[in-house]
Protein backbone atom coordinates (compact mmCIF):
# COMPACT_ATOMS: atom_id res chain seq x y z
CA UNK A 1 0.00 0.00 0.00
CA UNK A 2 1.25 3.49 -0.73
CA UNK A 3 1.14 6.28 1.83
CA UNK A 4 -0.40 8.85 -0.53
CA UNK A 5 -3.93 7.90 0.50
CA UNK A 6 -3.38 8.52 4.21
CA UNK A 7 -2.84 12.23 4.78
CA UNK A 8 -5.19 12.85 7.72
CA UNK A 9 -4.75 10.95 10.96
CA UNK A 10 -8.02 10.10 12.70
CA UNK A 11 -8.70 8.95 16.24
CA UNK A 12 -10.44 5.59 15.96
CA UNK A 13 -12.08 2.90 18.06
CA UNK A 14 -11.41 -0.55 16.62
CA UNK A 15 -13.68 -3.54 17.33
CA UNK A 16 -12.78 -7.08 16.26
CA UNK A 17 -11.74 -10.50 17.51
CA UNK A 18 -10.26 -13.15 15.09
CA UNK A 19 -6.98 -13.17 13.18
CA UNK A 20 -8.41 -11.45 10.11
CA UNK A 21 -9.44 -8.55 12.36
CA UNK A 22 -5.98 -8.51 13.97
CA UNK A 23 -4.46 -8.12 10.49
CA UNK A 24 -6.80 -5.20 9.82
CA UNK A 25 -5.96 -3.59 13.18
CA UNK A 26 -2.22 -3.76 12.48
CA UNK A 27 -2.67 -1.99 9.14
CA UNK A 28 -5.14 0.63 10.38
CA UNK A 29 -2.83 1.47 13.30
CA UNK A 30 -0.04 2.33 10.82
CA UNK A 31 -2.07 5.23 9.47
CA UNK A 32 -4.43 6.32 12.25
CA UNK A 33 -4.46 6.71 16.02
CA UNK A 34 -6.37 3.80 17.55
CA UNK A 35 -7.43 5.14 20.95
CA UNK A 36 -9.34 2.02 22.08
CA UNK A 37 -9.62 -1.61 20.97
CA UNK A 38 -12.76 -3.62 21.74
CA UNK A 39 -12.57 -7.41 21.59
CA UNK A 40 -14.12 -10.55 23.06
CA UNK A 41 -12.89 -11.89 26.43
CA UNK A 42 -10.23 -14.60 26.67
CA UNK A 43 -11.63 -18.05 25.86
CA UNK A 44 -10.46 -21.63 26.56
CA UNK A 45 -8.41 -23.15 23.74
CA UNK A 46 -7.09 -26.66 23.14
CA UNK A 47 -7.46 -29.87 25.08
CA UNK A 48 -6.20 -28.27 28.27
CA UNK A 49 -8.71 -25.42 27.85
CA UNK A 50 -6.11 -22.73 28.43
CA UNK A 51 -7.63 -19.24 28.61
CA UNK A 52 -6.30 -17.45 25.52
CA UNK A 53 -6.77 -13.84 24.38
CA UNK A 54 -8.26 -13.15 20.96
CA UNK A 55 -5.80 -12.45 18.13
CA UNK A 56 -6.99 -8.82 18.21
CA UNK A 57 -6.16 -8.53 21.92
CA UNK A 58 -2.72 -10.00 21.26
CA UNK A 59 -2.10 -7.62 18.36
CA UNK A 60 -3.28 -4.63 20.40
CA UNK A 61 -0.89 -5.53 23.21
CA UNK A 62 2.00 -5.72 20.72
CA UNK A 63 1.06 -2.25 19.48
CA UNK A 64 0.70 -0.87 23.00
CA UNK A 65 -2.98 -0.02 22.54
CA UNK A 66 -5.67 0.23 25.20
CA UNK A 67 -7.87 -2.89 25.14
CA UNK A 68 -11.36 -3.44 26.51
CA UNK A 69 -12.52 -7.08 26.60
CA UNK A 70 -16.30 -7.47 26.62
CA UNK A 71 -19.17 -9.55 25.23
CA UNK A 72 -21.76 -6.82 25.01
CA UNK A 73 -22.06 -3.09 25.29
CA UNK A 74 -23.34 -1.71 28.57
CA UNK A 75 -23.49 1.87 29.88
CA UNK A 76 -19.96 1.61 31.26
CA UNK A 77 -18.52 0.57 27.90
CA UNK A 78 -20.40 3.32 26.07
CA UNK A 79 -19.12 5.91 28.55
CA UNK A 80 -15.56 4.62 28.13
CA UNK A 81 -15.83 4.92 24.35
CA UNK A 82 -17.29 8.41 24.64
CA UNK A 83 -14.40 9.55 26.83
CA UNK A 84 -11.74 8.54 24.27
CA UNK A 85 -12.41 11.42 21.88
CA UNK A 86 -12.65 9.15 18.84
CA UNK A 87 -13.86 10.43 15.47
CA UNK A 88 -15.03 7.09 14.03
CA UNK A 89 -15.24 3.37 14.75
CA UNK A 90 -13.98 0.47 12.65
CA UNK A 91 -15.53 -3.00 12.97
CA UNK A 92 -14.06 -6.20 11.53
CA UNK A 93 -15.62 -9.49 12.69
CA UNK A 94 -16.30 -8.27 16.20
CA UNK A 95 -19.02 -10.70 17.25
CA UNK A 96 -21.46 -8.39 19.08
CA UNK A 97 -24.07 -5.87 18.02
CA UNK A 98 -23.33 -2.21 18.64
CA UNK A 99 -26.29 -0.48 20.34
CA UNK A 100 -27.88 2.83 19.47
CA UNK A 101 -26.13 4.66 22.31
CA UNK A 102 -22.73 3.79 20.83
CA UNK A 103 -23.82 4.34 17.23
CA UNK A 104 -24.85 7.88 18.15
CA UNK A 105 -21.30 8.79 19.24
CA UNK A 106 -19.79 8.74 15.72
CA UNK A 107 -19.83 6.78 12.44
CA UNK A 108 -18.99 3.08 12.69
CA UNK A 109 -17.55 1.50 9.53
CA UNK A 110 -17.85 -2.24 9.01
CA UNK A 111 -15.94 -4.56 6.65
CA UNK A 112 -18.39 -7.14 5.32
CA UNK A 113 -17.43 -10.21 3.26
CA UNK A 114 -20.03 -9.98 0.47
CA UNK A 115 -21.66 -7.44 -1.82
CA UNK A 116 -24.57 -6.16 0.22
CA UNK A 117 -27.49 -6.63 0.29
CA UNK A 118 -26.39 -10.14 -0.74
CA UNK A 119 -25.66 -12.33 2.26
CA UNK A 120 -26.41 -10.29 5.33
CA UNK A 121 -25.52 -12.21 8.48
CA UNK A 122 -22.88 -14.38 10.11
CA UNK A 123 -21.40 -16.30 7.14
CA UNK A 124 -21.38 -14.09 4.03
CA UNK A 125 -18.14 -15.42 2.53
CA UNK A 126 -19.25 -19.05 2.79
CA UNK A 127 -22.65 -18.34 1.26
CA UNK A 128 -21.17 -16.32 -1.61
CA UNK A 129 -18.94 -19.31 -2.42
CA UNK A 130 -21.79 -21.80 -2.04
CA UNK A 131 -24.24 -19.97 -4.29
CA UNK A 132 -21.82 -18.06 -6.53
CA UNK A 133 -23.49 -14.69 -5.91
CA UNK A 134 -22.50 -11.53 -4.05
CA UNK A 135 -18.79 -12.35 -4.25
CA UNK A 136 -16.70 -9.46 -3.00
CA UNK A 137 -16.71 -7.04 -0.08
CA UNK A 138 -18.57 -4.03 1.23
CA UNK A 139 -17.59 -1.20 3.57
CA UNK A 140 -20.79 0.11 5.10
CA UNK A 141 -21.94 2.32 7.94
CA UNK A 142 -23.54 0.45 10.83
CA UNK A 143 -27.08 1.10 11.91
CA UNK A 144 -29.29 -0.89 14.27
CA UNK A 145 -30.24 -3.49 11.66
CA UNK A 146 -28.36 -6.66 10.71
CA UNK A 147 -25.99 -5.44 7.96
CA UNK A 148 -28.61 -3.00 6.69
CA UNK A 149 -26.63 0.26 6.87
CA UNK A 150 -25.75 2.51 3.93
CA UNK A 151 -22.83 1.56 1.68
CA UNK A 152 -19.56 3.51 1.52
CA UNK A 153 -17.52 1.31 -0.84
CA UNK A 154 -17.68 -2.06 -2.58
CA UNK A 155 -15.33 -4.31 -4.52
CA UNK A 156 -16.64 -7.16 -6.65
CA UNK A 157 -14.44 -10.25 -6.79
CA UNK A 158 -14.57 -13.51 -8.76
CA UNK A 159 -13.51 -16.53 -6.70
CA UNK A 160 -11.72 -19.43 -8.33
CA UNK A 161 -13.64 -22.74 -8.10
CA UNK A 162 -10.83 -24.44 -6.21
CA UNK A 163 -10.39 -21.76 -3.53
CA UNK A 164 -11.61 -22.66 -0.05
CA UNK A 165 -13.14 -20.16 2.34
CA UNK A 166 -10.00 -20.43 4.44
CA UNK A 167 -7.81 -19.52 1.47
CA UNK A 168 -10.07 -16.66 0.38
CA UNK A 169 -10.42 -15.07 3.79
CA UNK A 170 -6.98 -13.38 3.90
CA UNK A 171 -7.28 -12.36 0.23
CA UNK A 172 -10.63 -10.63 0.76
CA UNK A 173 -9.41 -9.16 4.06
CA UNK A 174 -6.40 -7.51 2.42
CA UNK A 175 -8.58 -6.04 -0.32
CA UNK A 176 -11.02 -4.87 2.36
CA UNK A 177 -8.29 -3.15 4.37
CA UNK A 178 -7.32 -1.11 1.30
CA UNK A 179 -10.94 -0.06 0.74
CA UNK A 180 -11.38 0.69 4.44
CA UNK A 181 -8.37 2.99 4.55
CA UNK A 182 -9.55 4.76 1.40
CA UNK A 183 -12.94 5.33 3.01
CA UNK A 184 -11.31 6.73 6.16
CA UNK A 185 -9.32 9.10 3.96
CA UNK A 186 -12.21 10.38 1.84
CA UNK A 187 -15.32 9.68 3.96
CA UNK A 188 -17.56 9.41 0.87
CA UNK A 189 -21.28 10.01 0.97
CA UNK A 190 -23.10 6.84 1.95
CA UNK A 191 -25.74 5.36 -0.35
CA UNK A 192 -28.67 3.18 0.61
CA UNK A 193 -28.52 -0.53 -0.15
CA UNK A 194 -30.52 -1.49 -3.23
CA UNK A 195 -31.86 -4.81 -4.42
CA UNK A 196 -33.30 -7.90 -2.81
CA UNK A 197 -31.51 -8.99 0.35
CA UNK A 198 -30.30 -12.54 0.92
CA UNK A 199 -29.30 -13.91 4.29
CA UNK A 200 -26.32 -15.91 5.54
CA UNK A 201 -27.09 -17.42 8.96
CA UNK A 202 -24.56 -19.24 11.09
CA UNK A 203 -23.65 -22.57 9.46
CA UNK A 204 -24.59 -25.78 11.23
CA UNK A 205 -22.91 -29.14 10.83
CA UNK A 206 -26.03 -30.42 9.07
CA UNK A 207 -25.74 -27.59 6.51
CA UNK A 208 -22.31 -28.90 5.51
CA UNK A 209 -23.41 -32.48 4.87
CA UNK A 210 -22.99 -33.51 1.24
CA UNK A 211 -26.10 -34.72 -0.55
CA UNK A 212 -25.32 -36.88 -3.56
CA UNK A 213 -28.88 -36.35 -4.79
CA UNK A 214 -27.63 -32.82 -5.63
CA UNK A 215 -25.46 -32.19 -8.70
CA UNK A 216 -21.68 -32.33 -8.43
CA UNK A 217 -21.19 -28.57 -8.89
CA UNK A 218 -23.21 -27.76 -5.77
CA UNK A 219 -21.52 -30.45 -3.69
CA UNK A 220 -18.12 -29.15 -4.76
CA UNK A 221 -19.06 -25.62 -3.72
CA UNK A 222 -20.04 -27.04 -0.32
CA UNK A 223 -16.59 -28.55 0.03
CA UNK A 224 -14.95 -25.21 -0.79
CA UNK A 225 -17.31 -23.05 1.27
CA UNK A 226 -17.10 -25.10 4.45
CA UNK A 227 -13.33 -25.63 4.56
CA UNK A 228 -11.95 -25.10 7.20
CA UNK A 229 -15.12 -24.83 9.28
CA UNK A 230 -17.25 -26.89 9.80
CA UNK A 231 -15.96 -29.04 6.88
CA UNK A 232 -18.12 -30.82 4.32
CA UNK A 233 -18.85 -34.43 5.23
CA UNK A 234 -20.79 -37.54 4.33
CA UNK A 235 -21.29 -41.00 5.83
CA UNK A 236 -19.80 -44.35 4.96
CA UNK A 237 -21.21 -47.43 6.69
CA UNK A 238 -22.78 -45.17 9.28
CA UNK A 239 -19.50 -43.39 10.12
CA UNK A 240 -18.80 -39.74 9.22
CA UNK A 241 -16.06 -38.84 6.75
CA UNK A 242 -14.89 -35.34 5.97
CA UNK A 243 -14.27 -34.28 2.38
CA UNK A 244 -11.51 -31.68 2.43
CA UNK A 245 -10.84 -31.24 -1.28
CA UNK A 246 -12.80 -32.03 -4.40
CA UNK A 247 -13.30 -31.11 -8.06
CA UNK A 248 -16.49 -31.00 -10.03
CA UNK A 249 -16.44 -32.55 -13.46
CA UNK A 250 -19.15 -30.14 -14.52
CA UNK A 251 -22.77 -30.72 -15.42
CA UNK A 252 -22.04 -33.52 -17.89
CA UNK A 253 -24.08 -36.71 -17.50
CA UNK A 254 -21.18 -39.14 -17.28
CA UNK A 255 -23.52 -42.12 -16.99
CA UNK A 256 -24.93 -41.30 -20.39
CA UNK A 257 -21.50 -40.90 -21.98
CA UNK A 258 -19.86 -43.95 -20.49
CA UNK A 259 -22.70 -46.38 -20.42
CA UNK A 260 -22.41 -46.83 -16.65
CA UNK A 261 -25.42 -46.64 -14.40
CA UNK A 262 -24.26 -45.60 -10.93
CA UNK A 263 -26.61 -44.46 -8.20
CA UNK A 264 -25.93 -41.25 -6.27
CA UNK A 265 -23.16 -41.86 -3.74
CA UNK A 266 -21.62 -44.82 -5.57
CA UNK A 267 -17.91 -44.58 -6.38
CA UNK A 268 -15.69 -45.46 -9.32
CA UNK A 269 -12.02 -45.13 -10.21
CA UNK A 270 -11.44 -43.44 -13.57
CA UNK A 271 -7.97 -42.64 -14.91
CA UNK A 272 -6.51 -42.53 -11.41
CA UNK A 273 -9.29 -40.36 -10.00
CA UNK A 274 -11.96 -41.28 -7.45
CA UNK A 275 -15.39 -40.15 -8.65
CA UNK A 276 -18.61 -40.03 -6.68
CA UNK A 277 -21.85 -40.17 -8.65
CA UNK A 278 -24.20 -37.23 -8.01
CA UNK A 279 -27.57 -36.18 -9.42
CA UNK A 280 -28.18 -36.43 -13.17
CA UNK A 281 -25.10 -38.57 -13.69
CA UNK A 282 -22.69 -35.76 -12.72
CA UNK A 283 -19.42 -36.67 -11.03
CA UNK A 284 -17.65 -35.21 -8.01
CA UNK A 285 -13.95 -36.05 -7.86
CA UNK A 286 -12.87 -36.69 -4.28
CA UNK A 287 -9.30 -35.42 -3.83
CA UNK A 288 -8.66 -35.44 -0.08
CA UNK A 289 -10.75 -37.05 2.67
CA UNK A 290 -10.53 -37.62 6.41
CA UNK A 291 -12.25 -40.72 7.78
CA UNK A 292 -13.42 -40.62 11.40
CA UNK A 293 -10.51 -40.89 13.83
CA UNK A 294 -7.84 -40.69 11.10
CA UNK A 295 -5.62 -38.07 9.52
CA UNK A 296 -6.39 -36.49 6.14
CA UNK A 297 -5.39 -38.67 3.20
CA UNK A 298 -5.64 -38.86 -0.57
CA UNK A 299 -9.06 -40.08 -1.63
CA UNK A 300 -7.72 -42.74 -4.01
CA UNK A 301 -5.49 -44.23 -1.30
CA UNK A 302 -8.49 -44.31 1.07
CA UNK A 303 -10.70 -45.99 -1.52
CA UNK A 304 -8.22 -48.78 -2.23
CA UNK A 305 -8.57 -49.88 1.38
CA UNK A 306 -12.36 -50.18 1.18
CA UNK A 307 -14.60 -53.14 0.44
CA UNK A 308 -16.00 -53.43 -3.11
CA UNK A 309 -19.30 -51.64 -3.65
CA UNK A 310 -18.76 -49.09 -0.90
CA UNK A 311 -21.28 -46.23 -1.09
CA UNK A 312 -21.37 -42.73 0.36
CA UNK A 313 -24.49 -41.36 2.02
Amino acid sequence: MTSEYFRDVMKLVFAGSPQLAADALAEVAKHHEVVLVLTMPDSPVGRKRVLTPTPVATQADLLGLTVRKMRKFDDEVVQEISAMGAEAGVVVAFGALIPRAALDLFRWLNLHYSLLPNWRGASPLQHSILFGTGQGLTIFELDEGMDTGPILATEAMAYEPDQTAGELLPIVTQAGIVRLLEVLETMPEARAQKGEATFAPKISRQDSRLNFEDEADFNHRKVMAFNPEPMAWCEISGEPMRVLRSRSLGSTNWDGLGGSDLAPGELELSQGRLLACCANGTRLELVEVQPAGKKPMGAVAWFRGQDPGVKLD
